[in-house]
Formats: structure tokens, sequence, C-alpha cells
């Protein structure tokens, strides 16, 4: 039985061929307001298909907010780029699932950003901008924090104690100012550290789930042939 979600992918290369169209459509993530870039991308073909999956999926019995798909489009970019890292570094990208917008079963209908999975390991993974009013951007982090060890906490109650149920949080910052037409590139600075943050929990932890695998097992044993 497939898992209820958005979308489902078991590979990288599924995410990745999925994905493409940011590329194609050249996708930033703005600085200007959401309701303002809704009104900018609404039309697009991506948009319509993501907001018409939604309700044909029964992802959630409360209306989705026009918003909430560019964050959609913005997330996936920032996705993209932590596993084309982590493909750079040598991980097996191949074995992963990537679960998008995740009904949490026994949840109350909260719903988690995404889900990376690999044999016993569940990540959940949460993302959220800035708030245009940076002093606030802790709370942005501790409000998406408390969702996330939620997310954890009811995944964690409802599977085998055999699962490792971990979570983390990527709060990013917008990389162009779509009025002035230029980058930012500090805040794309700031982006990829955060990015790279993200590479090394994922490296680490996959690389131990790894360890307990029969094939590495026997790979290991190997040594002392």
């Amino acid at each position: 039985m497939k898992i209820k979600c958005l979308y489902q992918f078991d590979s990288f290369s599924e995410f990745l061929k999925f994905t493409d169209f940011t590329e194609q459509i050249n996708w930033k993530i703005e600085k200007q307001l959401l309701k303002n870039r809704v009104t900018k991308y609404n039309k697009l073909i991506y948009f319509i298909e993501f907001k018409q999956r939604f309700y044909d999926k029964k992802i959630s019995i409360f209306p989705l907010k026009d918003e909430e798909v560019i964050t959609w489009f913005d997330t996936t970019v920032l996705l993209r780029r932590t596993l084309f890292n982590l493909y750079k570094k040598g991980v097996n990208t191949e074995n992963l699932s990537i679960i998008m917008e995740y009904p949490v079963v026994f949840g109350n209908h909260m719903r988690s950003d995404y889900l990376i999975i690999i044999d016993r390991l569940i990540v959940v993974l949460e993302f959220g901008m800035f708030n245009q009013d940076e002093r606030r951007s802790e709370e942005r982090y501790t409000k998406k924090l408390q969702e996330s060890i939620s997310y954890r906490q009811i995944i964690s109650n409802n599977v085998s104690n055999k699962i490792k149920v971990i979570n983390y949080v990527l709060i990013y910052k917008p990389e162009f100012n779509d009025d002035l037409d230029i980058s930012m590139i500090d805040h794309i600075k700031y982006n990829q550290l955060e990015v790279n943050k993200l590479v090394q929990f994922l490296e680490l932890h996959i690389s131990n789930e790894n360890k307990e695998s029969a094939k590495f097992q026997l790979e290991n044993i190997a040594n002392f042939d």
C-alpha cells in the first residue's frame, strides 16, 4: 500500500527528475511576501498541478493556502541541493525514499514537510523561512522545532522500536530581491552553510544506519579473510 502523501519518491533520481522543473523555470527563493509571490506564480502549470494533487490525494481536511505551494517550490530547491551534495560526498542516495507533505497518522491532521527514509531510519525534515522581521527568527526556529519533535514522537509511537526516528529543522533566507532584480549574496551563503549542516547530519545518520546492514556486515568480516 502506498503511503498517503503529496508525493513519494523511492530514490534520489526519481526526486531529481520530478523537481527538474525548478531548474527549467529558474526558480528563485524570493524576498517578496508570499502573497505577492502567489499573485506572480499562481498561473504556472506546476503551481496548478501541485494544488490539484493536494485535493485529489485528500491530504488534509483543511483547505490549502496558496502560500504553501510557493514554499513547496522553495523547499524542493533546497532539498535538491542537499541530496546533490550527499551524492557528491559518496553517500548512496539511490536507496533513499522521500515523502513530501506527509499527513501524520494519529497526528490530528498535522503534516510534515518531508520524511527521508532509509532502511530502519526515518528523518522528519522541516523547513521554515526567516520572517521579514529577522528579530523574530529565533521564534520561527523554535516553532518549527516543536512541530518536528511532535511529528517525530507521534511516528515513533506508531512504528517498531527497531525503527529510529530523528528530526531536523532548516531555517532558510530569501536569496533574490525581485523588486531590485539582484541576488542576495549573503543570504545565499547563509543557506549554503545551513544546507551543508543538513548534509553532515544526514551523512552521519545514514552512515550509522548502513553499518547495521547485512551487506556492510559481510563486507566488514571479509577484511579478515
